[in-house]
């Protein structure tokens, strides 16, 4: 299968928007990172390798785009990385929850606890904190936030990663609706099976794939143009939602 995909190109809607974005370095992220820039917006990206981070960089080549090497499970690190990203920005708009952990599937508690802790108890914690900084920081103005779920998230496993993904849905949920009142729009989106590094899926060769529905995969390109959209103000009335 080889696919025939598009791009929206909007007049800068995202200008002088302030993002940060974990796990930006590759696939979703970094497809998001790119064309947020495109539109006007300052992107801070992290990830948990510098060279990854280095080679984003250089590929996107904007001096709007920053760099933060964070590896999200470390909660203590949490609230310093993030000020240090704000501090780059000189503010903060709309933080994108994207990094993600999956491996082989394994019962093992090591294996739980990080991709519970990347995938779910992070994003509990940035939430908050961010959260809790928009209304502090920039007053009526709000904010937003999007978490990045899976499809997996929709259905039945005992895989730490679709228990994490569903948990994730839950916690946008909840957030939506405890900051709605302080115009902080908070949603996300569970991207179905993506050729992203995550998957090691080559879309370049084949974009067929077996355990999809409609038979194809997703590109990261396709997610970006969603998010664009949810954290432009042209959806400021889209609250709490997973789109799917």
């Amino acid at each position: 299968i080889h696919l025939k995909t598009g791009q929206t190109k909007y007049d800068n809607i995202l200008k002088d928007k302030k993002i940060i974005i974990t796990g930006g370095s590759e696939g979703i992220g970094y497809a998001m990172a790119k064309k947020f820039i495109d539109e006007g917006a300052s992107v801070v990206i992290t990830g948990r390798s510098e060279e990854k981070l280095n080679s984003a960089s250089k590929k996107i080549n904007n001096q709007n785009l920053h760099t933060i090497k964070w590896d999200v499970s470390d909660i203590s690190l949490l609230k310093t990385n993030i000020s240090n990203c704000i501090e780059l920005l000189g503010g903060l708009d709309v933080f994108i929850n994207n990094a993600a952990y999956l491996a082989h599937y394994s019962r093992e508690i090591d294996f739980y606890d990080k991709t519970m802790d990347t995938n779910l108890k992070a994003v509990y914690y940035i939430c908050n904190f961010v959260s809790e900084w928009f209304v502090k920081n920039n007053n009526d103005l709000g904010g937003k936030i999007i978490n990045i779920s899976s499809i997996n998230s929709y259905q039945s496993s005992a895989h730490p990663y679709y228990i994490s993904k569903s948990g994730l849905n839950a916690i946008t949920r909840g957030f939506a609706k405890e900051y709605a009142n302080k115009n902080i729009i908070i949603n996300g989106i569970a991207s179905g099976y993506c050729c992203s590094s995550i998957n090691l899926i080559d879309v370049e060769k084949n974009a067929f794939c077996d355990i999809s529905k409609n038979r194809r995969i997703i590109v990261p390109e396709e997610i970006a143009e969603i998010a664009t959209f949810l954290i432009s103000d042209a959806a400021n009335g889209i609250v709490g939602q997973t789109i799917v």
